[in-house]
């Protein structure tokens, strides 16, 4: 008789630990989902980014601070093409005299669709000093 009442409490352990329902089981998965949907519509975007900010890294340390724009413009476009940067334009470039020194800013954004009628916008904008 001792051994029933065991037996009856190890039953009622196995009844309370059931594990995750189905409700919250598909809440977490809707979330996955939507935050794989937003990596996988940005990297490219970012991705794009890093391209573009490496170029113009190159572009202003090679002595472009006696350059005209078009000449730049000229250096960094053929480099867009070959790494197929397609979302920056001669538009979004753009020379500023600061004092004594020139600086290259890059001012653009890009629209990218996320799901049904949601888009994401993402601004970049970044200076680069041009050394001698």
């Amino acid at each position: 008789m001792n051994q029933l009442p065991a037996m009856h409490l190890h039953a009622l352990a196995f009844r309370k630990e059931r594990g995750i329902a189905l409700i919250p089981l598909l809440f977490v998965a809707a979330v996955l989902v939507i935050f794989g949907t937003v990596g996988l519509r940005l990297f490219p975007i970012y991705s794009e980014f890093m391209t573009v900010n490496s170029v113009l890294k190159d572009v202003a340390a090679e002595g472009a601070a006696n350059r005209s724009m078009r000449e730049i413009w000229g250096a960094t476009s053929r480099r867009f093409q070959v790494n197929s940067v397609d979302n920056v334009r001669q538009e979004h470039l753009k020379l500023e005299q600061r004092g004594d020194k020139r600086v290259l800013v890059l001012d653009y954004e890009v629209r990218t669709k996320m799901i049904s009628n949601i888009d994401a916008v993402v601004s970049f904008k970044k200076e680069y000093p041009l050394g001698p």
